[in-house]
């Protein structure tokens, strides 16, 4: 069976008839709020710390507060994070077919976000070798374009494209891909494996059950991040052996359990997710416009 994670940022707490009022918000998108009658039962500090048991159950919940009774409320403070659980409902939907994989629409992209028309090709600019040989792949071509000609930045100051040599530690393509893998191999090897180097396709490794295992995913396969968002969500291409980089899907790795797969390459899916060809569940409110690039 499925769990869906539930979540609460609080930033602030009232005592109220019914139990407590917490002003805040609620995290995960919002199919995945917590509903009256679901619970929490942790809690702990921002950054994890002082995690303690409680016994809250959720009276009324939207995107600025929540209503909750039980015990545990009178132990809550600003910047605690409530988490609880809940059988899904459904599975994850099934990855749509109808889009474009192969497709470099790096001069599309860049008018959509205001930016002067690209290099014909990748300018050299990068030490491309070097980042090709650290992750062992030929990266796609359209992505090559558009970070030799604008660099590693922020697309409508929400989503990051990573870039190769990048001084930052959050921009640069390495470094991101290798703390995204730390962030993801809890999905693949359960809780009781999600240390260690072991590579993602590396199905020994996977949880027998695999339930949060994505359908599409299979041994042997693997997961490049280029990118992430400010909420925590990762943004991949999905690898398979002998594929033709530039037919790699994009795939959108919520913060929670949750994915998307596109079938667009890198400048593809932008262009989808900009113009709301591609509707993301979890992507397109923050994509609305008017758009920009900030290296």
């Amino acid at each position: 069976m499925r769990i869906e994670r539930l979540s609460f940022f609080v930033k602030s707490v009232r005592a109220v008839p019914a139990g407590w009022r917490l002003e805040g918000e609620p995290g995960y998108h919002r199919r995945h709020w917590a509903r009256p009658g679901d619970r929490f039962d942790r809690a702990c500090g921002e950054h994890g710390g002082h995690e303690r048991n409680v016994d809250l159950a959720v009276v009324e919940l939207s995107e600025s507060h929540a209503i909750v009774t039980g015990s545990g409320g009178d132990q809550l403070r600003p910047d605690d994070i409530l988490s609880g659980e809940r059988p899904a409902e459904h599975d994850a939907p099934e990855p749509s077919t109808d889009r474009r994989t192969g497709v470099d629409l790096t001069e599309t992209l860049a008018g959509l976000l205001g930016l002067p028309a690209p290099e014909g090709a990748p300018t050299g600019r990068s030490n491309w070798s070097a980042v090709e040989s650290e992750l062992g792949v030929t990266l796609p071509r359209d992505y090559k374009r558009f970070t030799d000609t604008y660099g590693a930045g922020l697309i409508d100051d929400h989503v990051t494209v990573c870039g190769p040599d990048e001084p930052r530690d959050w921009a640069d393509l390495v470094q991101h891909n290798a703390w995204a893998h730390e962030c993801v191999r809890v999905d693949f090897g359960g809780p009781d494996n999600a240390s260690g180097a072991w590579r993602l396709g590396d199905s020994s490794q996977w949880d027998p059950q695999r339930d949060d295992v994505p359908s599409w995913f299979d041994p042997g396969d693997n997961l490049i991040s280029w990118g992430h968002t400010g909420n925590g969500d990762l943004l991949f291409w999905h690898v398979k052996p002998g594929a033709d980089p530039n037919d790699w899907p994009v795939v959108f790795k919520e913060e929670g359990p949750y994915w998307e797969q596109y079938q667009a390459s890198f400048s593809a899916a932008l262009v989808g997710l900009l113009t709301g060809e591609i509707q993301s569940d979890y992507l397109s409110r923050w994509l609305g416009g008017p758009h920009s690039y900030t290296s």
